[in-house]
């Protein structure tokens, strides 16, 4: 991540960060249950304590331990409703994390407010004080997950107003108490810090080994394992925006008489510069090109119709066939692929109000297997070629093929 910071994290992130974010996020709404009761906790003591030394200043005393209940209750129910196993986007999980940082200083914030409206006269309460404000500075330590700048100034306002009344009363006992707490705070940051240094540190260690996991070896694209995971992703994307998602699988001609001519090697530096003229024609952040097995490749188009997805497929059709890769068992001399296209636009369709009116239901599944007819298609056309297939368009495969075969036996009647 080239900026440290989620909450203010706006650059596009790998798949991997993201999926790290959602965990670092998951880890701060996993640990509210300590977030609610250590406040709800200390401050009730303060609070009960306060109550016997200052009679006078019951009602602010109710407001302000109010405030902090109501706070940390709601940060436990928004806590509630974040939900680990979902998959969220980046835009979301920075709200995500926002929201957390935004109520995590509010109530710090409220804290701070005690120190200067509720500060006590004698010493055992002071100490007292100043022990709970450190205590719930100890209890948002979780809030580094989301921002270390958050956490600093959380420390800031929880403990400037306390510090500050301790230099204005002019006496060496409480200027010594100031200097201790000044002494604490920063001891505090630095502790926060490490911690931070550490996590971050964990976090570049965690994405290299999801880079590596996730990245095909011999092509350096993406694999299959990513290809899955971003596809489910961008799916559940497409059916929350209501946006068309494109795919192409793409597959090399007769890639297994190459290599019987060339060797493993030949067909291995083939592949390469085939994934490289994928990638070079994917430049939207969203748009994936992967590995998807042996000599198989496929393009996921998010937000892409099919026309688009055709033009596109053309395209790296004659970029590959301009490569001029040799291959002296085809036709044309030089390494060709045949690609498959297909669009869906996921959505549940009930608004039929009659029996004869079908509800239209679109599953993943069906892009799938529309863009592999729509590559046997182009395989059995003769190859070098880009086909087409409407998603869901289930009944019209068999036709499909058969016609594809029928092609390809008369374009062998004439060629003999």
């Amino acid at each position: 991540m080239a900026n440290k910071e989620l909450h203010t994290e706006n650059e596009a992130l790998t798949p991997a960060a993201v999926s790290l974010i959602q965990g670092q996020i998951a880890y701060l709404y996993k640990n509210k249950t300590l977030g609610i009761w250590s406040n709800i906790l200390l401050s009730s003591i303060l609070t009960l304590f306060l109550w016997l030394h200052l009679p006078d200043q019951h009602i602010p005393l109710l407001i302000w331990y109010g405030l902090i209940v109501t706070l940390s209750i709601v940060r436990f129910l928004m806590g509630k409703s974040f939900k680990s196993e979902k998959q969220y986007t980046q835009i979301e999980l920075t709200a995500w994390a926002n929201r957390h940082v935004f109520f995590t200083t509010l109530i710090s914030t409220i804290w701070g407010l005690a120190g200067l409206v509720f500060f006590p006269s004698d010493l055992a309460h002071q100490i007292l004080l100043i022990l709970i404000l450190f205590s719930v500075l100890l209890a948002s330590i979780p809030t580094l997950a989301a921002s270390r700048i958050a956490y600093y100034f959380q420390i800031l306002v929880t403990l400037l107003p306390t510090i500050s009344l301790l230099f204005l009363s002019q006496d060496n006992g409480h200027s010594l108490m100031a200097g201790a707490m000044i002494v604490m705070a920063i001891t505090l940051i630095l502790i926060s810090n490490y911690i931070y240094q550490l996590l971050f540190e964990l976090q570049n260690t965690q994405l290299a080994l999801q880079d590596l996991a996730d990245t095909d070896q011999l092509t350096q694209i993406a694999n299959r394992r990513h290809f899955d995971r971003k596809f489910k992703v961008e799916w559940r994307r497409a059916m929350r925006e209501k946006t068309p998602i494109s795919l192409l699988l793409i597959d090399v001609d007769f890639f297994k008489k190459y290599n019987d001519t060339y060797g493993h090697q030949a067909g291995d530096v083939c592949l390469k510069q085939i994934a490289d003229t994928m990638a070079s024609i994917t430049h939207r952040p969203a748009d994936l090109a992967s590995r998807y097995g042996g000599e198989e490749f496929s393009i996921l188009l998010p937000v892409t119709k099919q026309a688009d997805a055709m033009m596109l497929a053309e395209r790296l059709r004659c970029k590959i066939e301009g490569l001029q890769i040799e291959h002296s068992r085809t036709d044309i001399g030089v390494v060709t692929v045949s690609i498959g296209v297909s669009c869906c636009e996921p959505a549940w369709d009930f608004t039929g109000n009659t029996p004869e009116e079908e509800q239209k239901v679109i599953f993943p599944a069906m892009l799938l297997t529309a863009a592999d007819n729509a590559l046997y298609v182009s395989k059995e056309r003769g190859r070098n070629q880009v086909s087409e297939q409407g998603c869901g368009d289930h009944k019209l495969s068999n036709v499909l093929r058969k016609q594809a075969k029928e092609d390809s036996t008369k374009a062998e009647d004439i060629a003999e």
